[in-house]
């Protein structure tokens, strides 16, 4: 423990001593920002947290112009063409967890880990021509298998009421807190709970992964929705797929612009990959959720409530909530500092029981490159006296 307390030292005065070396212009900028000339901060708090202007960029199949545009060509060259592809990677600078079930018999095991690549990835974005948008980010990291894509079909009949979009994405994308642009790091755990253990179900899903789907979606004035259907991994046996409805409401103006409540529903099929007579098992997820925008400060949080009938094909009934309240707040333009509360709770499954408390801090030199650190503390909601404490320090960039 006292190796693991020195290493931990060791990684804060890294983590300090780069940052306070770095220079304060930007270098190099992603996509997005040399495509339209615009600064990262228009579209991000810290990326990939979206600014509410970002959300309505993204939304309108990134472009800035109303109703759709052709794109900018500053020429036909391949380096110009180029300007629609970025590389983002993160590396873990440092990371101890205690506690941990690790075969050992020391009472308090920490495993630590530095320089980590946690992932490298291939990023295609932006508005390939007017109201056609592509998005998709491959991983380099060998067989780490992440792959998220999208082909938008934007304002189609001249109204912003009608968009669709094909690929791989998540559902919580247009929530009030969406799954994979977050302000901290871990995901959210409320989002992570599946339908089924890999040893049964074939069409397992969370309340917040990506799925191979199509949505049609619209928005107008302050009223947004979403229909998102995704056929499962087996069509044979899930002929019905999976289905979910988006509903969102926007603050345009005052003091709080851009703060925002949603609510979506999802029912669907995961079926079973033996042989076991009770073949399906009926799931359901209700998510309601709010985004506070006060000047620096950002408040958001979501609950979500998870039904199954048929757990692990057995007959089982099993039930979940899980609920995340998080705060971030811009202390300057280079510093911001976030606390996180989440919880897991089920009467049927003790397994699920989780709580973390996690503050963290980010620090971004530049626009495109940001230094966070974040203390995940256990609050042992299962009960069984383990605290899997983790405490990490990694780089992220995009170019």
């Amino acid at each position: 423990m006292r190796k693991a307390k020195s290493l931990t030292g060791l990684a804060l005065a890294a983590a300090v001593g780069a940052v306070s070396i770095a220079p304060t212009s930007a270098l190099a900028v992603p996509a997005f920002a040399r495509v339209n000339n615009l600064p990262c901060s228009t579209c991000h708090t810290a990326f990939p947290k979206l600014t509410a202007f970002g959300e309505n960029f993204m939304r309108n199949g990134f472009q800035l112009q109303e109703g759709g545009a052709e794109p900018a060509r500053r020429d036909l060259s391949f380096a110009s063409a180029l300007d629609f592809l970025a590389f983002r990677g993160r590396m873990k600078l440092y990371e101890s967890k205690n506690n941990q079930t690790l075969g050992t018999t020391e009472p308090n095991a920490t495993v630590t880990s530095i320089g980590t690549n946690e992932n490298t990835y291939l990023y295609v974005a932006g508005s390939a021509w007017k109201n056609i948008s592509v998005w998709m980010e491959n991983s380099l990291v060998a067989n780490d298998g992440t792959s998220n894509y999208a082909l938008g079909f934007h304002n189609l009949g001249g109204s912003s009421l009608a968009n669709i979009r094909f690929g791989r994405f998540t559902n919580t994308e247009w929530l009030s807190v969406s799954n994979q642009k977050r302000f901290l790091d871990p995901a959210y755990i409320a989002y992570a709970v599946a339908t089924s253990t890999t040893a049964t179900g074939k069409d397992r899903v969370t309340s917040g992964g990506a799925t191979d789907s199509v949505e049609l979606y619209g928005y107008t004035g302050p009223v947004f929705y979403g229909l998102g259907y995704t056929p499962g991994a087996s069509t044979s046996a899930n002929s019905k797929g999976n289905h979910w409805g988006t509903v969102r409401y926007d603050i345009s103006s005052g003091a709080v612009a851009g703060s925002n409540i949603s609510a979506q529903y999802y029912s669907g099929t995961d079926t079973n990959n033996t042989t076991t007579a009770l073949g399906k098992n009926k799931f359901s997820f209700t998510n309601l959720g709010g985004n506070l925008r006060l000047e620096n400060l950002e408040l958001y949080g979501f609950y979500v409530k998870g039904k199954e009938d048929n757990y692990k094909y057995t007959g089982a009934k099993r039930d979940h909530t899980g609920h995340t309240v998080e705060a971030n707040y811009k202390l300057s333009p280079e510093f911001s500092a976030a606390v996180r509360y989440e919880v897991v709770n089920s009467d049927d499954d003790a397994t699920l029981k989780k709580g973390l408390l996690t503050p963290g801090i980010v620090y971004s030199p530049y626009e495109n490159l940001r230094i966070m650190a974040y203390y995940a503390m256990d609050l042992d909601k299962d009960g069984n006296g383990q605290k899997n404490n983790v405490f990490l320090t990694n780089l992220q960039f995009a170019f």
